[in-house]
């Protein structure tokens, strides 16, 4: 009988783990957090894992009750419950710290803290384009006015997307980088900066220092998912601004400037020369996600 007993609080145990990843889950929905965990295609596995804890957690119970009354289970398949007190504490513990962690800590964006140990990313056309001795489309001496002149300006054998998205920017009186092509805006500025160079841009992110910068220099960044946050990549752009050090880490801010060549680490970057800077809220959806069809987001 005292086995029974045992064996049956162990499966109680389980239930009430199980039902409380299922709750979990269920408290991201229902509060809007989910978004800072998962990408938005991923969060359909977590509401359904939900439901399968839920189920599991159901027969759980079922089976702490069949074994205190002394009946055997469905499934009579129990390998032996360890003896040692310390062991099932470290067992369980595994899985009750992560909850408790979950429901006890506040939900936040990641910020310049992890952008600092992941590394900022401003050079991105650089780490993205093929190996090869081709070398990018130089601009046109003068400002291209026809659409011919134009696509020779974007003409890039490697790149035919950002080649594309590039076009539609070239034409624009005021690039906005907007959240649902913010990686693809940046890599193709970055691209074909000097096609960009007195071009208009606004942009919006939290604010990113380093101890090398400049007292007039920070970076507007966000970070970038595809799966999980796990994954977070940051992406950015410097800014350049006479009152930049007025704006603290990890402020959210929009930007309006001009495009301009510029250097960082020893790198070749286009920098943003801001005319305005203005505090903003910080989003309801902080993180952006990668977009597998950005020529469907042009306008």
């Amino acid at each position: 009988m005292k086995g029974n007993r045992l064996l049956s609080l162990h499966y109680l145990l389980r239930t009430i783990i199980l039902l409380g990843f299922s709750s979990y889950i269920v408290f991201l929905t229902k509060t809007d957090a989910l978004v800072y965990y998962l990408a938005p295609r991923m969060m359909i596995y977590a509401k359904v894992s939900a439901v399968a804890l839920y189920v599991i957690a159901c027969f759980q119970c079922y089976s702490a009750l069949r074994i205190y009354q002394g009946k055997r289970v469905a499934c009579d398949c129990e390998h032996p419950v360890p003896k040692s007190a310390v062991r099932n504490m470290l067992t369980y513990g595994v899985l009750v710290f992560p909850l408790l962690v979950g429901f006890c800590l506040p939900n936040a964006a990641l910020g310049s803290a992890m952008a600092s140990a992941k590394g900022m990313n401003l050079s991105i056309a650089k780490q993205e384009r093929p190996k090869s001795g081709t070398s990018r489309p130089a601009a046109l001496p003068a400002e291209a006015g026809t659409d011919a002149e134009i696509e020779q300006m974007f003409n890039d054998e490697w790149e035919k997307v950002n080649s594309k998205i590039g076009i539609n920017l070239y034409k624009k009186d005021l690039i906005v980088v907007k959240p649902s092509l913010y990686k693809e805006i940046l890599s193709t500025i970055d691209l074909f900066k000097n096609n960009f160079i007195g071009k208009k841009i606004e942009i919006s992110g939290f604010v990113f220092r380093e101890e090398n910068m400049k007292s007039n220099e920070f970076i507007v960044g966000r970070f970038v998912i595809n799966c999980c946050s796990a994954d977070a990549a940051p992406y950015g752009a410097m800014i350049e601004f006479p009152a930049a050090q007025n704006y603290t880490k990890d402020t959210w801010v929009k930007v309006t400037g001009t495009i301009q060549s510029g250097s960082y680490n020893g790198k070749d970057i286009f920098k943003i020369k801001a005319d305005q800077i203005e505090k903003i809220a910080v989003p309801d959806t902080p993180y952006l996600h990668a977009n597998y069809d950005p020529l469907n987001e042009l306008d």
